[in-house]
Formats: structure tokens, C-alpha cells, sequence
């Protein structure tokens, strides 16, 4: 039995394996022949005989081209630079030769005026200007109120200019004390100018008139300088003097000290004025610029008479010295 069962499992084994070589022929008979395939039929596989050289290309003509037909090669032209405008040396030249003009200082037979230059500066056009630098109230500590004011007007050049000046103060009780001047102004340096002309004192008293002579101008570190001597008639003299100096804390916020004093040469009861130093003050003032040509401000003042000038003031029942405070507004245009 062991042998019979045997035999049948080698005979189907046998049947597989020729079951298998009979299924290779089949598969092999089913894929194209490509031996015989007619590539040449093909779309775009017919490229004609093997044995045939593709055709060179045909040479470009440059020349039918267009702009590239640039004729037969000659020799290049010399350009004509005399036909240039300004390059013809043999041209009349109308402008003086080099060397010939006078040097800075003038110095030379000819000036500048006989070759047809005439130099001049730009500052020559006459302008105008309005400030106040101080325009507004004070009270002082006894409670008066007073009206203060400190102006000028200009008219004219960088070098020469009309000047006025006011300066002065109206109380609430009637009292006044103010100046008028007009000067001729004269630049005699970049900093400095020379001032001649004439005052009057007005206000409360006998009015007053002056012959002037005073420079004003810039010291060292932007201190705003003023200095004038005065002569009237019977032989009254006076001096005045005022310095001030703008520090800006801000761009905007500017704090102003100013300082000023005046004497005279002989005495005058019936304006309170006595000989010697008469009165100094100093002012103490910060502003804002709302604008360069508007700021409000606000400060206090101190006062002082001296002298024959306090005496007086004693003898009218004032003070000797003052203090007050201030409000008011900068302005110019």
C-alpha cells in the first residue's frame, strides 16, 4: 500500500511539470515580432536612406539684413572737430585772457566794471521788522498793576537801517515813565552796529530830549548787548545799559535773564532822577514759542533805585526797591 501511494504522488508530479512546458510555447507565440515591425510606416520615424549625409546649412547674408549692409570696407573719416560748437580754436575769443583780471582787493589797471562784472552783495534789499520783546502786565507787591512794553521797528539793509526803539510802563494809578528813540543804525562789524540818533523821555514830569550814540550788538556767547550815552541841553549827560541772553531748555521753552541800569550826570527832581547811578533792575522771564513769531511768557522783575534817585522815591512815599510779576507775549513779524 505504502508503495502504491508512492507511485501516484511521483505521477502527478509528472503531470505538473508537463502541464507547465506546454503553457512557454503559448506565451511566446503571443508577443509581436519586432524583427518584422515596419518602423518607416510609422508617423515621423521615416528618415530616409542610411546612407544619406544631411545638407550643410546655407551661408547667412549679413548684408540683407537690415542696417547691417555696411558697404565696402574704406578708410574711417577724420572727425571735424572744428565744426563742434566751442571747439574752434580759431574763433575770435571775446573773454579777457587768463591772468588779466584784478585780484580780490581790486588792485589792477583795469576793475571789474570795464570787462562788463559788476560785483555786488545780496544783503543790499531793504526789509522791515517788528518786535516786542516784552508786552504785557505786572503787579508788583504793594498790588499795583502797571502796563509794560519793550519794543522796536526797523527799516532798511543788513548795513544801514532806520531804528526806533520804546521802551516803558503805564501804572493803574496814572503814572507813567516811558522813552521814545530813533537811531541811524550803521553795521561796522559782523557783530556790532553804530548807532546815532536822538531821544525823548515822556510820561509823568517834564519831557526830556537827548542827542544819542550808543553800538549794540552780540557778545561772546549770545549776550545781547546795548550801550548808549546821551547829551541834552543844560548839560544833563545819562548812560544806559542792557545785556540779555536766551537759554533754550527746549526747542520751544526759552528762559530769558536781562539786566539793566542807567545814571546820570546831574540831578533832576522834577523827574525823580538823581546824579550818579540811578537804578538798575533785573528780569528774569520764560517763554514758550507757540510759533517762532508768538510766545506767551511769564517771569518776575526786581527793581532797585540808588542814590539821590532813592531819595527822591522816599521822599514821594515809594519804594526804595521793588518786585513784580509778569505775564504777557513775544511776538514779531
Amino acid at each position: 500500500m505504502p508503495d502504491r501511494l508512492h507511485f501516484i504522488r511521483h505521477a502527478a508530479f509528472a503531470a505538473a511539470l508537463l502541464a507547465s512546458f506546454a503553457a512557454h510555447p503559448a506565451r511566446a507565440q503571443s508577443m509581436p515580432d519586432h524583427a518584422g515591425m515596419d518602423h518607416a510606416s510609422m508617423p515621423g520615424m521615416n528618415h530616409g536612406p542610411a546612407d544619406k549625409a544631411p545638407a550643410a546649412p546655407a551661408p547667412m547674408d549679413h548684408a540683407s539684413m537690415p542696417g547691417m549692409n555696411h558697404g565696402a570696407a574704406s578708410p574711417a573719416a577724420p572727425m571735424d572737430h572744428a565744426s563742434m560748437p566751442g571747439m574752434n580754436p580759431a574763433a575770435p575769443n571775446n573773454s579777457p585772457p587768463v591772468g588779466s583780471l584784478p585780484s580780490s582787493d581790486g588792485a589792477a589797471l583795469r576793475g571789474y566794471d570795464s570787462y562788463g562784472i559788476h560785483p555786488h552783495m545780496m544783503d543790499n534789499a531793504a526789509t522791515w521788522h517788528l518786535l516786542f520783546d516784552k508786552f504785557g502786565g505786572s503787579r508788583n507787591r504793594d498790588g499795583q498793576n502797571a502796563l509794560e512794553w519793550d519794543g522796536r521797528f526797523w527799516y532798511g539793509t543788513a548795513t544801514d537801517r532806520l531804528v526806533i526803539k520804546s521802551e516803558g510802563e503805564r501804572e493803574s494809578g496814572g503814572g507813567s515813565d516811558a522813552k521814545v528813540e530813533a537811531f541811524w543804525s550803521h553795521a561796522i562789524s559782523p557783530f556790532w552796529d553804530l548807532q546815532l540818533g536822538a531821544r525823548r523821555d515822556v510820561g509823568t514830569g517834564p519831557k526830556r530830549n537827548w542827542a544819542a550814540v550808543g553800538i549794540e550788538g552780540v557778545l561772546p556767547y549770545n549776550i545781547e548787548l546795548e550801550t548808549t550815552a546821551y547829551a541834552g541841553p543844560s548839560g544833563r549827560t545819562a548812560l544806559a545799559m542792557k545785556a540779555e541772553y536766551d537759554l533754550l531748555l527746549t526747542q520751544r521753552l526759552i528762559f530769558t535773564p536781562e539786566l539793566e541800569a542807567s545814571a546820570y550826570g546831574r540831578n533832576d527832581p522834577e523827574r525823580g532822577i538823581g546824579s550818579g547811578l540811578s537804578k538798575g533792575s533785573l528780569s528774569l522771564r520764560l517763554r514758550y514759542e507757540v510759533t517762532r513769531e508768538f510766545a506767551p511768557y511769564v517771569g518776575v522783575s526786581f527793581e532797585r533805585k540808588f542814590g539821590r534817585t532813592a531819595d527822591y522815591a522816599s521822599d514821594a512815599g515809594q519804594s526804595r526797591s521793588q518786585a513784580a510779576v509778569l505775564a504777557g507775549v513775544r511776538f514779531w513779524f
